[in-house]
């Protein structure tokens, strides 16, 4: 398996993308920096998106894609928990904010199309396996594993301390890395609970919930105003798995 890290900020300044991962020219999970990292020709062959939660740093550039490849192609569709589609189509595309891309350019052949999709159900797009796990966020949202025929791969979404995808986790033999957010420093760490996301403290209590020994942990969603502070933070912790994941690489499983 790889994985193209189109965007891993916490937040935006120049030279930050905010969270999108690519799975394969057609596959992505979350849309917060599609158009700002990924040329016209790659997000001409976008074709489903998975949606973690409607926070703006995960959404902001499905308004911007749909600009850029309306006429284009014919449709992209938008995978997500119930909860998060409606929440979507509420506040986002509803006229207002951005206009109603589920909707144009015709009710019976939109841009969109929200597909309503399962927690903890395994949905196949050609070789790589995609399961939505609920976790702890302030809003309905969802981490993933993802799995191929050689690997499986973790990734935590927006959330702070958080027990069913490790829980989930468990049951796997052939976990070969952990993507987890982390959000803001340890001095923050009333900000971070109130708004559920990771500090390095939180993180390293929360690590023994892994149960996979000397597996790779990436970390991404780092606000940049507090990224250097983290950074020594987590290498003051002294562990190995540890490394920070950056715009524009591709991690190779």
């Amino acid at each position: 398996m790889q994985i193209h890290i189109v965007g891993c900020d916490g937040g935006i300044a120049p030279g930050k993308l905010t969270t999108c991962f690519q799975l394969s020219d057609s596959l992505i999970i979350d849309a917060g920096s599609i158009c700002g990292g990924m040329d016209l020709e790659a997000q001409s062959k976008i074709r489903d998106i998975f949606i973690s939660h409607t926070h703006l740093d995960h959404i902001r550039d499905l308004g911007f894609l749909a600009d850029n490849m309306l006429g284009e192609i014919d449709r992209i569709n938008l995978h997500a928990l119930p909860e998060v589609n409606r929440h979507l189509k509420a506040h986002f595309f509803n006229n207002v904010i951005w206009p109603d891309f589920t909707r144009i350019p015709s009710p019976k052949n939109p841009f969109y199309v929200l597909n309503d999709i399962d927690a903890e159900t395994k949905y196949g797009f050609g070789a790589i396996t995609v399961l939505l796990v609920r976790v702890s966020h302030v809003v309905p949202s969802t981490g993933f594993v993802l799995e191929d025929q050689e690997s499986a791969v973790v990734i935590s979404g927006d959330t702070g301390p958080t027990d069913r995808i490790w829980e989930i986790c468990r049951t796997y033999s052939n976990i070969k890395g952990f993507f987890v957010e982390l959000a803001f420093p340890t001095a923050l760490q009333a900000i971070a609970d109130a708004s559920k996301h990771f500090t390095p403290a939180t993180l390293k209590k929360e690590l023994c919930k892994f149960e996979k020994d000397n597996t790779p942990v990436a970390l991404y969603h780092l606000k940049p105003k507090y990224a250097g502070q983290i950074r020594e933070e987590i290498a003051a912790l002294g562990n190995s798995v540890f490394r920070f994941l950056s715009n524009g690489e591709i991690v190779r499983f």
